[in-house]
């Protein structure tokens, strides 16, 4: 017996309709149905989010290629991982920053930002990474990728190697806030730069030696160098005009 669907008023012969794909059978909304969406975001549509962040830190190399190469269907997409991750760090810095009120020790080095220019990257990290982002992808076609890449494929693959950062700072700022330990100084900086230092280094090879780029090592340590310096300064200059528009 057809019947029509809610939806798109498609004619339906089946449980679900062959147009838009929903459901015949729409109950009223209640809290069993709200605990089921939720039972289902966690179950089912999260697995390729948790599939990426697990491949992103263990093999970022080969989730890279493979995205690259068209298998896209298994992965979450660059993009919007990159925003979750942001979310959730924004979101976990503001809960430590609230509760804890631990005192900020920062300091400007060479490759650090000074206590000002600091809390307005953790404030405004969203809008800073994605306006720096096109340039140290940039960086990264010219000195690793081409010809062997073109630099919107370089980009697209730079959203996943920019999340680890979030997924590094969502780990530092919560393992440290429940041991109460205070990661608003210079050292905690050094140490989560060094990490991601080591990490791009890896990340880097795993994906380029599938590629046969030549001179890999020294042009994967010049990329780190120059990538490093560009988002340092970049991101002070930006925090300053923040600073200049009353942000």
């Amino acid at each position: 017996m057809s019947t029509t669907c809610l939806n798109c008023n498609a004619l339906v012969n089946e449980n679900y309709c062959s147009r838009c794909g929903q459901k015949v059978e729409v109950t009223r909304l209640t809290w069993h149905s709200i605990g089921e969406e939720i039972f289902h975001f966690f179950t089912h549509v999260e697995k390729g989010f948790l599939k990426t962040t697990t491949e992103l830190i263990a093999h970022p190399g080969e989730l890279c290629k493979s995205y690259l190469d068209g298998k896209r269907k298994t992965y979450h997409k660059p993009v919007s991982f990159l925003l979750i991750w942001i979310t959730i760090y924004l979101f976990t810095w503001y809960l430590a920053d609230h509760f804890k009120h631990f005192e900020n020790r920062y300091s400007s080095t060479l490759v650090t930002w000074d206590n000002a220019t600091l809390n307005l990257v953790q404030k405004y990290r969203s809008l800073i990474d994605i306006l720096t982002l096109p340039a140290t992808a940039l960086i990264n076609w010219l000195i690793l990728a081409r010809p062997k890449l073109n630099y919107v494929e370089v980009l697209s693959v730079s959203f996943y190697l920019f999340s680890f950062q979030f997924i590094v700072h969502v780990t530092h700022v919560s393992i440290s806030s429940l041991l109460d330990i205070n990661y608003k100084n210079n050292t905690s900086q050094y140490i989560t730069l060094i990490l991601l230092a080591v990490w791009a280094l890896y990340a880097g090879y795993d994906l380029y030696k599938r590629y046969n780029v030549q001179f890999l090592v020294p042009r994967l340590i010049l990329w780190i160098i120059v990538t490093f310096f560009v988002y340092i300064y970049s991101g002070k200059l930006i925090a300053k005009l923040l600073m200049a528009l009353g942000f």
